[in-house]
This record gives C-alpha cells, sequence and structure tokens, in this order.
C-alpha cells in the first residue's frame, strides 16, 4: 500500500504527538529529536488501525501496533515503529467568553462624540440582557468514557499545565485568556487519554469568575501602539473574609496574583479591613471615592497607588486592586491607569460602566451630581479639565498632568519615566 504525494517533512517516533492546529502551520509530530526526518522506503504493516484524512507518502515499512490517528499531512522517509496511540490535535475550536449583553454593549456603544457626558446606554443592555457581570465557559466535550481532570497548556508539550476537574461533558472552563491557543487532554482516572484538541477563546473582555464579584482583567482595552497586556494587573470587589479554597486557588494559581492592593480604609466602617490571601503581599491605600470631592492627601494616594502598580509590574509581580463593590474607588483608579496608557475616553467610559453589569452595582456616565449625591465618573472627569489648558481637549492629556502635578510638599509626582514604565509593562503591540 503506497502513496506518492508531495508533503511536508515532519517527524515520527515512539510515544508521539501530531499537533496541527492551524492551516499556515506546519503539522508536527513530537518526538525525542524535534525537526528531525526519518526515511521508510517498502511496505506498511498494520496491526491496528490507521485512519488517514489527508495526505501520507510512506516509501519503506512503518508497523503500527496501536491506533494512529492523523488529521494534517505526514512525510514519512524511514523506518519507524509505533507502539503507542499517536494524539492529534485537530482544528482549533473558537469559543466566545463573553455573554450576549456585555459583547453587544461593547460593540454597540460609542461615547466618542459625548465629552459632555450626558449619555449612557449601558442600563439598556442590562434591562435587555440581566445583570450578568459572569463570562461564558469555553466548554470541552468528549465520548468513550468518564474523565477525571482536563490539562491544559499554552504549548503542545505541556511542560507548564493547569488542571481543572471534570467528569461528565461537556466540561465548562473558565477565566481563558483572550485570543490565546490552548492545547488539552481529557484523562481517565488511569490517565488515558480521552480527548485531545485546540480550543481559543474569543473576547476580548476577560471576566474573571470564581473569585469575587465584578472582577475583570485590565487587558485587552486598545491603547497607544496595541492593547493592554493579559493577566498583568486585575480590578474586582473586595475578597471574602471567608474566602473559598477554589477561589483562594484560583487568585493565587490560575490567575497568578502576588499582590492584594486594597483602596479601602479611609471609612470608620473599613477602619479594620486587612488582608484575606496571607500568601499575597498586602498594600493598603485608603482613597476616597470621589476624587473631584477628595479632601487631604486624595491626590496623593492615587499618585502613590499607580506608582506600587509600576512597581509590582517591575518586578513581574501580578497585581489585584478593589475597593468594596469594585466600582468607585477601583472604578477611578482603573480609568486613570488607562488613561495614561492612551485608553480612548469612549473606552474609558465603557470599562466603568461594565460594573453596572454586576447586581448591585449601577454606574452610569451621565448621572448628574447633587450636594448630597456624587457621581464619581462625571465629577472626576470634570475635576480633571481643571489641570487642561485651552488647547488640552483629550482626557488621556489631562491625566498626565494630573499626574505629573505635584499635589503635596511630601509626595513627589510620577514622571514621565515611570509612565514610559508602566507603558512598556502593559501595553503590547498589535
Amino acid at each position: 500500500m503506497k502513496w506518492r504525494f508531495p508533503l511536508f517533512a515532519v517527524i515520527v517516533g515512539l510515544h508521539v504527538a501530531v499537533v496541527s492546529c492551524d492551516p499556515e502551520e506546519q503539522t508536527l509530530i513530537e518526538y525525542i529529536t524535534r525537526h528531525d526526518t526519518i526515511q521508510v522506503r517498502d511496505t506498511i504493516q498494520l496491526n491496528d488501525t490507521i485512519q488517514l484524512r489527508d495526505t501520507v507518502l510512506i516509501s519503506d515499512t512503518i508497523l503500527i501496533s496501536d491506533t494512529v490517528t492523523v488529521s494534517d499531512t505526514i512525510q514519512v522517509i524511514d523506518v519507524v515503529q509505533v507502539h503507542d496511540t499517536v494524539l492529534v490535535f485537530g482544528d482549533i475550536e473558537e469559543c466566545d467568553i463573553e455573554n450576549a449583553g456585555t459583547r453587544k454593549y461593547l460593540e454597540e456603544v460609542d461615547y466618542s462624540a459625548d465629552t459632555a457626558y450626558t449619555l449612557s446606554y449601558v442600563n439598556d443592555y442590562r434591562k435587555n440582557y440581566g445583570a450578568k457581570d459572569t463570562p461564558l465557559p469555553v466548554k470541552i466535550s468528549w465520548t468513550g468514557g468518564t474523565a477525571s481532570k482536563i490539562v491544559l497548556s499554552v504549548t503542545s508539550d505541556f511542560i507548564k499545565t493547569y488542571e481543572v476537574k471534570a467528569t461528565t461533558s461537556p466540561a465548562d472552563i473558565y477565566n481563558l485568556i483572550p485570543d490565546v491557543k490552548y492545547y488539552y487532554k481529557v484523562l481517565d482516572s488511569n490517565d488515558k487519554v480521552l480527548k485531545v484538541g485546540c480550543v481559543r477563546p474569543i473576547g476580548p473582555l476577560r471576566m474573571i469568575k470564581g473569585v469575587s464579584d465584578n472582577v475583570r482583567d485590565l487587558g485587552g482595552w486598545k491603547a497607544d501602539g496595541g492593547h493592554i497586556a493579559y493577566g498583568k494587573i486585575y480590578r474586582g470587589a473586595k475578597l471574602s473574609s471567608k474566602i473559598s479554597s477554589s477561589a483562594k486557588d484560583i487568585f493565587l494559581n490560575q490567575l497568578g496574583i502576588s499582590v492584594d492592593m486594597d483602596l479601602r480604609g479611609i471609612k470608620s466602617s473599613e477602619s479594620t479591613v486587612g488582608p484575606v490571601i496571607t500568601e499575597a503581599e498586602y498594600i493598603k491605600f485608603p482613597v476616597e471615592k470621589n476624587m473631584g470631592r477628595g479632601t487631604g492627601n486624595t491626590q496623593e494616594l492615587y499618585q502613590q497607588a499607580i506608582r506600587a502598580v509600576i512597581g509590582c509590574l517591575e518586578k513581574g509581580k501580578v497585581v489585584y486592586f478593589h475597593c468594596a463593590g469594585g466600582a468607585d474607588r477601583t472604578g477611578t483608579l482603573a480609568f486613570l491607569i488607562e488613561a495614561l496608557l492612551g485608553v480612548s475616553e469612549s473606552d474609558l467610559s465603557k470599562d466603568y460602566e461594565l460594573t453596572t453589569f454586576d447586581g448591585s452595582n449601577k454606574r452610569l456616565r451621565n448621572f448628574r451630581a447633587t450636594e448630597d449625591e456624587t457621581h464619581i465618573l462625571y465629577e472626576l472627569v470634570t475635576y480633571l479639565r481643571r489641570f487642561g489648558y485651552p488647547e488640552v481637549s483629550s482626557i488621556n492629556q489631562l491625566v498626565l498632568i494630573w499626574a505629573t502635578t505635584r499635589h503635596s510638599d511630601s509626595v513627589d509626582p510620577l514622571t514621565m519615566e515611570e509612565i514610559q514604565l508602566l507603558r512598556q509593562y502593559l501595553i503590547v503591540e498589535d
């Protein structure tokens, strides 16, 4: 039995794994020596099953003593004996991880022309789609047995892995990074492979499930020259004092967060707040929620919080910053950081308003403040405009001026070098 077609060179060997997820990628069969060539020139003997869905050129003897499944091109040019199952990662599966309301809000709303902050559309989406600040899962299905776990990796060699417990199909996988290709293996209790494959979550908003309320990655927003990197800095609500072991595992291991930045403490009711996850470094900046009406050292504390974020990123640490509900103080710090990174004014508003999808929060950009009520975003923008000149209209420029302005004798303002470092650590080129 012979085939004669032009093919790509690949590697074949004992206990091998074929990897083929993207059409433009050359098929790889992982073996002892990568990118080696094996030549075969005679017959083929099958002791079990071989399934070929593309082209295979064999010119000598190949002995198969188990099942081989191939979904791409193989060229074999030497003798090879296969004594185990060859695993094939087939075509990549793309999975939408944004719930319908969030996706439509992000795609359809544009606040670019409304610099007066008289419009807000987010409540319409909340009414139509419900208060949902949780992502959709990546679903992995299989047949032929009861699973024990799913092992995921961003590389086909599975050197660094993440495991999810799973028994019945389909299994729901949360908190994966958008636009990253994940290889997975579904294993039973004896570590027998039930299925392998590739998935790519489609976002770009990365909402986090299982840690606290209103948690999301700052990554994905378009910034100067690219977008904000995923997995570097997270925002959200307070951590429960009775945090579950699974939430703690997601926080420390899956997300890799090593710094808990707490913005609470200025209220008398928050005077005793402290660390919840003792394995994480705890930093506290007790800021007021309304920077526009802030008293005392409010401006300096926000500057210091940004400086602390830069210091953490410089050391390779992942930061989670939060207040109580992850809305006002957290929203203000997120706004300032994102503005320094070059996120558009429209997207700054949308990130602020996304908190409205959390069941306990409503944060609308067009709510006007009175003496008894405060609207954090509107008053923040009004305050920042004090730092502008007639020719300065960009919110990004205004935040830059605010950040580099000295607000007291005791705290140095941020420098342009520090802001450049912030951009260096957080912006990824498209």
